[in-house]
């Protein structure tokens, strides 16, 4: 079978750069930094699918609200606009769940979203020009033009940093932990699972939205047995004293929703469409984080 060539945007971000290393033998790759040209400057010939990762995701110390929607949205509406015009038949983008609008919750822990689950952000300029720009390229799509949309949770694995990399090392600090709690369920992605659903999106030119996710969704409890037991660590882990649990809540809602809050997806149709199946169980991909700095 003749390779695939792909255009991809990104390329140096933890994405892009796993997805090369995993795949730069079996397509014809080509990277692009936007911030060296633009796309109107580029050459699509041959080009038989763009994978779009260059964002602007969240900053630390914050970005001007304009700036995302310029990044996440205009660039990727000229992006695709470009695509289209020179014949590239299959348009891949890299959204995120934040385009729902919900970040969690402490309360109720049976809500379980989807891939058409409705989607309103508010008050976060990273989901906000994410969703404006699927939004865009939905109305470019036709039976010349194909769009995929992948929506990925918390993704953790080798190299990354973010939340998952601050528990862990939290969970090595301390010997005592109050994550004795398992009545909540957040859904994550390991990135060789999330490398391997792009690929099955590339190769089976798939439009739509796509959820990755790993097999289960875990509580907080199975997702710090699951470090422990990777990285061969014993900790004291107790339950957190009611009233001081809900004093917390209010003093620190958001860390509070992060750690104890449910965010639970479930992707049945990325499953039929595709005929995805996760390859790596959460245990073994946080193994395979052991050693990364």
């Amino acid at each position: 079978m003749e390779k695939k060539t792909l255009m991809i945007t990104g390329a140096s971000g933890f994405i892009g750069s796993n997805f090369i290393e995993r795949y730069k033998e079996k397509y014809n790759i080509i990277s692009v930094d936007l911030l060296k040209v633009k796309p109107e400057q580029l050459n699509f010939e041959n080009v038989d699918c763009v994978l779009h990762l260059a964002a602007l995701v969240h900053q630390m110390n914050g970005a001007p609200r304009e700036k995302y929607f310029e990044i996440n949205t205009k660039l990727t509406k000229r992006m695709a606009e470009e695509s289209k015009k020179q014949g590239v038949k299959h348009f891949v983008f890299y959204s995120t769940v934040k385009v729902y609008g919900y970040d969690g919750d402490l309360y109720n822990h049976n809500i379980i979203l989807n891939e058409n689950s409705p989607c309103n952000p508010k008050n976060d300029p990273y989901g906000e020009s994410k969703w404006e720009a699927e939004k865009i390229l939905k109305n470019l799509e036709d039976e010349n033009f194909k769009v995929g949309i992948i929506r990925p949770p918390m993704v953790y694995g080798k190299g990354v940093k973010g939340n998952m990399k601050s528990l862990i090392k939290l969970i090595e600090k301390f010997l005592i932990l109050p994550f004795n709690y398992n009545k909540n369920k957040r859904s994550l992605v390991n990135i060789e699972n999330l490398m391997y659903l792009t690929s099955l999106v590339i190769d089976k030119e798939a439009q739509g939205v796509f959820l990755p996710l790993d097999e289960k969704n875990l509580s907080l409890k199975e997702i710090v047995e699951g470090i422990e037991k990777a990285y061969e660590l014993k900790r004291l882990n107790i339950s957190m004293p009611q009233p001081f649990f809900w004093l917390l809540t209010k003093l620190k809602p958001n860390i509070m929703v992060r750690l104890y809050g449910s965010l639970h997806f479930e992707n049945k149709e990325t499953k039929e469409k595709l005929n995805y199946t996760p390859q790596v169980t959460y245990e073994n991909g946080i193994k395979k984080m052991i050693g990364d700095e």
